[in-house]
């Protein structure tokens, strides 16, 4: 498989297909004399910033710090939860239970509500 191909900048989906955002990031896990191992998708702002450059990643950690729900936090999703990679990566989580689906409320809340007629 071609992580970087097949896996980053992705839809994932949790178990009931809904959006849960993109993987913005893979960790992987480096041992000596063996073979590279995949841990995590990683999704979040500074994820997607550090792919630009780390003073980018740092400035936009500092700004989503102090707005928006998630404060900046980056999410990992185990690798061992990724059910299917295809056209999107379906993960075997709820999406509702998870940090990515908390900028979803947010703007639910906070913006979309105060739209007349929404």
């Amino acid at each position: 498989m071609d992580l970087v191909r097949e896996v980053l900048d992705e839809q994932l989906v949790d178990r009931h297909h809904r959006p849960m955002g993109r993987a913005d990031g893979i960790i992987v896990e480096i041992r000596e004399g063996q073979a590279p191992r995949v841990m995590y998708i990683e999704t979040g702002p500074a994820t997607t910033a550090r792919r630009i450059s780390q003073r980018f990643a740092h400035w936009v950690s500092a700004f989503a710090s102090r707005t928006g729900p998630r404060r900046g936090a980056t999410f990992r999703i185990p690798w061992s939860r990724i059910q299917h990679v295809g056209i999107e990566v379906q993960v075997d989580m709820d999406a509702e239970e998870t940090p990515t689906f908390a900028w979803e409320r947010w703007i639910r809340e906070r913006i979309v509500k105060r739209v007349p007629g929404a």
